[in-house]
């Protein structure tokens, strides 16, 4: 595996059908959901003045267990650039994309190099945390597509 990957997958199911169905995974499998006022890129870029395509469809979908990265941010808050997990939903013709970024651990590790004195978890156990959490992801989107 490479440091750095991009989940890509395809389903036939309708837009609204995918978003209300990865809500309901996401949930079951423990995390929570979070700023879906904010989710909607599309509408985003249209209050910005920016012209959208008529039928594009294009949402953010952000997932969160806010006791294990409440835990993690304050023993390095260089963590915050990874605890952010979202997965990317749009329309593309008739199919239902769903993307998002998966990082290995090893470039967690090393980009975020020694441990503060003191840190928990430590930045491997962060690390597997966040393998663990994208391993997750996985799951969530391939059950929904």
């Amino acid at each position: 595996m490479s440091d750095v990957s991009i989940y890509r997958n395809s389903s036939n199911k309708p837009f609204d059908v995918l978003i209300e169905d990865l809500k309901r995974a996401i949930v079951a499998s423990g995390f929570s959901v979070h700023h879906l006022d904010k989710s909607d890129l599309v509408a985003f870029y249209r209050d910005q003045g920016v012209s959208m395509p008529e039928n594009y469809r294009h949402a953010m979908i952000q997932m969160c267990k806010p006791i294990n990265s409440g835990k993690s941010l304050p023993a390095n808050p260089e963590r915050s650039v990874f605890i952010q997990k979202f997965f990317s939903v749009y329309n593309q013709g008739e199919k239902t994309e769903i993307r998002f970024l998966i990082y290995s651990p090893e470039l967690i590790v090393n980009l975020l190099g020694d441990d503060y004195e003191g840190a928990e978890p430590s930045n491997q156990d962060f690390a597997q945390n966040m393998t663990n959490a994208f391993g997750a992801m996985k799951k969530i989107a391939d059950a929904v597509i």
